[in-house]
């Protein structure tokens, strides 16, 4: 009987608390989910996480739910199955049996090209799984190969239904389903093991689902017609778990998706709870905080961001403590619970002894201490001591030694109770202190306390801050608050720095009894504080808040728990909440990657000046510096990923939290921020900042109308100069040709004056009255001729050598009738018959001067008269024209002299004319004449006579 009894007693002394629920949020529409329909999660390649709906993939950001794949139609956008090749590629499955791959939020459609078999067959794929750089995809009766190259998948023949399996785990593909049509079709389906000679005889389940296997050490689990079996060695055990969907092993946990909840067993297949009962699961992904993602089929999305985060139902936790190497939980009905991971067991049940006091709050046990190694707890109804291994040494019944806290000091025990504090010596655990009313020190309506050193102690009360000296058991209130505060926290930072939480007035940070610093608190009301790793934690009207000590400049609290809770506790890196007559299991190191850090500007630095702010507009050509703070908690190193767009974009990680730049041409510009929380960029977090550079002068408008301005005056000016040049020019022109012409008339009109005229026609006449009528011809034929070439040659202002020797030959011939032979022509022309051709002269140049040499020289010559005419060209290779005559020259007595200067004035202005046109020195005329004769000398340059056509000459 003694021996059944321990039994009992051991079970209920060990046994877990039921209902270690996950605890997390649930996400949905007011994150902006479309649907609360999902299918399968997963995450993408920049780590996002990413769920399937029936309005398309969608991707969490941390805030928001935002539409992915936008690429495709509604209709081809339904995704179903998320999987990761080993490159970290993530591929789609869509419910059109189509394959794509997820690239930048886009779907990148990769096949099959053969998908029309499978939509007119209705076979439906399941899930994807990568094997040999391949993609083999999950169907309820087939399993079939996708090919990059040919992108097309091979399709075995297709079956009505299934009616055997069989497992052999040295093949590619361990699963073997045996097919047959409908006539074969049963109620019941063999899974057979030949490893182990082991059959199993399952019913029939008509849902999709996968073949799957897992491998721990040396033990695969393996899901077989919605069924789990977990094979080790040679056998092989069906575990009691059914209509499962998928399975999945991380985090070491065991993760089955079932049509009736997730089930979470250990790796070694015991279960730990059965999560969320009654939801079929869509999917479910491991968070790299330690945590995880869950999809349902008709409630949207759930997150934890540790499976060790856990909610314990009808446990109103009352204390906590560490002690002995031992994490300890009291509750409101008189138990203690050792807390180890995610589970709670009972070790002790202090049992009230019957009082007319009795009420169900005595009952809670409201502080765990130790003493001397042995454990100290204190209960409504007393004190109880037990062993490290939970056996009871003594337990002291009465009301006067239930206290809410304990201390010690040497061989005595201090008792904390609400308006007096116990001191009893316990010296011997079997003598029980006596005259209790002797060791009783009063002080009213104490709400906490602190140990400065070993002989002081700190007593937060209604009434202020109180220091007890335990050597003298002695009270002295310190006077740092100029008003009376209720006190309910106070935490000891170092040797002369006090953290001091208030009832209604906030927080004070107090310094050697000087208040250096006041914090204001973000709710009405604070209940308790603590302190963990330079983090204040409190507890208010409406929630925990968490706020980082550590920083030098205001920074915001952080709602960690929104709700009015009753206690709150620290153990083992995890916040105890007591909310609603539940326990709240929460990991504090790992909250953080599910929440994202507030992004701050703490100063703007612009040139040598700092400013708090970052101004809209900043003045150009200053080097600017931003001082950003990452309000983040439980962080070893913080750093920053920004990328900045305006000229062009540039984007860096740096370390620390200072951003600089050197003067930034004006312009528009964005600063996105992104924090990097222990070397990893969080991409779903970011702060955007918006500012301008100014203009400099020369790159404003004003700049930019005044130098257009300026140019369009310019360009005008240099317009109007050219234009009145090509006036002025054109004025030139006109005036030249008119100069030209009048020189060309004048020309003609001394060709053809009336004294030649009539004295070469009266010299044809004597010929005819002399009956030499064939002379008199020839001559009237000359005559005519040379009028005829005149006035051709009149509207030519270039001729060739030979057409004006032509001219002259003709006009001399003409004279010698008239002068009946009296003077002789020589003429030396040292030019080829082409250069003759070729060579360009002024029309009519040549007869004024032949006529000057006959009239005004050879006329007055008696001694054998002679006219030399003479082309060459000299060593520059210019033409030289020469006219000789041997007459008298130039002199005072001849009567026509006034006609010859006027004849050579004409030449000249003529030549200088020619020189105008070419804006070059093309001819010259020297004149030459002594008492032995004249000589007419003409230079032309090659640039005139080779010419044959003149650009921008008139003809």
């Amino acid at each position: 009987m003694k021996f059944i009894c321990s039994i009992a007693l051991v079970f209920l002394l060990v046994q877990s608390i039921k209902g270690q629920e996950l605890y997390g949020k649930y996400l949905g529409h007011e994150q902006g989910l479309l649907s609360n329909e999902c299918y399968d999660i997963n995450y993408d390649e920049n780590g996002y996480l990413i769920v399937g709906t029936p309005y398309g993939p969608m991707k969490f950001d941390g805030e928001r739910f935002l539409p992915i794949c936008t690429n495709l139609p509604l209709e081809r956008r339904v995704m179903y199955d998320f999987e990761k090749d080993p490159e970290g590629n993530i591929y789609l499955l869509n419910s059109r049996n189509e394959l794509f791959k997820l690239h930048q939020d886009k779907a990148i459609w990769i096949g099959p090209k053969n998908g029309s078999e499978f939509t007119s067959r209705k076979l439906s794929f399941i899930k994807l799984c990568f094997k040999n750089d391949h993609i083999y995809i999950s169907t309820y009766l087939n399993v079939l190969k996708y090919s990059f190259k040919t992108q097309k998948i091979s399709f075995p023949n297709k079956h009505d239904t299934v009616i055997q399996f069989t497992y052999q785990s040295k093949k590619q593909f361990p699963f073997t389903k045996f097919t047959g049509n409908s006539k074969q079709k049963k109620s019941s389906i063999n899974v057979s093991f030949p490893e182990t000679n082991q059959k199993f005889l399952q019913s029939s389940i008509n849902f999709d689902s996968r073949e799957d296997r897992i491998t721990i050490g040396k033990t695969d689990y393996l899901l077989i017609n919605m069924r789990l079996f977990k094979k080790t060695g040679k056998q092989v055990t069906l575990l009691n778990f059914d209509h499962i969907l998928f399975l999945e092993y991380f985090h070491n946990r065991i993760w089955l998706c079932t049509l009736d909840g997730l089930i979470e067993l250990e790796p070694d297949g015991n279960l730990v709870h059965h999560h969320f009962k009654g939801e079929l699961i869509g999917g479910v992904a491991p968070l790299k905080s330690g945590g995880i993602a869950v999809s349902f089929n008709r409630k949207g999305v759930f997150i934890s961001s540790n499976i060790n985060n856990r909610i314990h139902y009808n446990f109103t936790a009352t204390s906590a403590a560490s002690i002995l190497g031992m994490n300890l939980v009291g509750n409101s009905a008189g138990c203690v619970y050792q807390s180890t991971g995610y589970k709670l067991e009972k070790r002790i049940t202090c049992v009230p002894v019957k009082s007319p006091l009795k009420r169900s709050f005595h009952e809670a046990i409201y502080a765990i201490t130790s003493n001397k190694n042995n454990l100290v707890l204190n209960d409504g109804f007393g004190t109880s001591i037990f062993t490290p291994d939970f056996r009871k040494i003594a337990d002291f019944r009465t009301p006067y030694l239930s206290a809410f806290g304990f201390f010690t000091y040497r061989e005595n025990l201090y008792f904390i109770v609400r308006n007096d504090i116990i001191k009893s010596c316990w010296k011997d655990l079997k003598t029980i202190p006596i005259n209790f009313s002797k060791s009783r020190i009063q002080i009213k309506e104490v709400q906490c306390y602190s140990r400065l050193n070993d002989s002081i102690m700190l007593l937060g009360t209604g009434k202020g801050l109180f220091e007890f000296n335990l050597k003298n058991d002695q009270f002295k209130q310190l006077k740092i608050f100029n008003k009376e505060l209720r006190i309910t926290g106070i935490h000891t930072l170092d040797k002369h720095t006090l953290l001091v939480c208030t009832r209604f007035d906030g927080v004070y940070v107090v310094f050697k009894d000087k208040i250096i610093r006041k914090i204001k608190a973000p709710c009405i009301s604070i209940s308790s504080s603590l302190v963990y790793k330079k983090q204040l934690i409190i507890r208010g009207n409406d929630g925990i808040y968490i706020r980082k000590l550590t920083s030098s400049h205001p920074i915001k609290w952080y709602h960690f728990f929104s709700g009015e809770t009753e206690n709150m506790f620290i153990l083992d890196k995890k916040l105890l909440i007591s909310y609603n007559k539940n326990l709240i299991i929460q990991n504090l190191s790992d909250y953080r990657f599910i929440y994202k850090p507030e992004i701050v500007l703490n100063k703007f630095k612009l040139g040598t000046r700092e400013l708090n702010t970052l101004p809209r507009s900043i003045p150009s050509n200053h080097p600017i510096s931003l001082d950003i703070d990452i309000l983040q908690f439980d962080v070893n190193k913080l750093g920053i990923y920004y990328i900045l767009k305006g000229e062009k974009t540039i984007s860096q990680q740096i370390e620390g939290t200072k951003i600089n730049f050197d003067a930034l041409k004006s312009g528009e510009y964005e600063l996105k921020v992104h924090p990097v929380i222990d070397g990893k960029v969080q991409f779903n977090n970011s702060k955007i900042f918006r500012f301008t550079i100014e203009e400099t002068f020369w790159e404003s408008t004003f700049f930019y109308i005044i130098s257009v301005i300026l140019i369009i005056s310019i360009l005008f000016s240099i317009l109007l100069a050219i234009n009145l040049r090509r006036k002025r020019r054109s004025a030139e022109r006109s005036e030249l040709e008119s100069k030209l012409n009048e020189y060309k008339l004048l020309a003609v009109k001394a060709q053809v004056n009336p004294h030649f005229l009539s004295n070469g026609l009266a010299a044809i006449q004597a010929l005819i009255l002399k009956g030499n009528n064939d002379m008199a011809a020839h001559y009237l034929a000359k005559f005519s001729f040379l009028m005829r070439k005149i006035l051709y040659y009149s509207d030519t202002q270039f001729i060739s050598a030979q057409q004006e020797l032509e001219l002259a030959d003709a006009y001399l011939e003409l004279e010698l009738l008239r002068f009946r032979n009296r003077f002789h022509i020589r003429k030396e022309i040292n030019l080829s018959e082409n250069q003759l051709i070729d060579i360009q002269f002024p029309s009519l140049l040549l007869q004024p001067i032949l006529e000057n040499a006959i009239w005004h020289g050879l006329k007055f010559q008696e001694n054998n008269p002679e006219l030399l005419i003479l082309f060459h060209l000299n060593q520059n290779q210019e033409l030289i024209v020469q006219i000789s005559d041997n007459g008298p020259g130039f002199n005072s007595s001849n009567q026509s002299e006034e006609h010859l200067s006027k004849g050579n004035q004409l030449i000249s202005e003529r030549i200088d004319a020619l020189n105008q046109q070419f804006q070059k020195q093309v001819a010259s005329i020297e004149v030459f004449s002594s008492k032995s004769g004249t000589t007419v000398i003409f230079t032309f340059s090659p640039l005139l006579y080779q010419r044959k056509q003149h650009e921008g000459i008139s003809n």
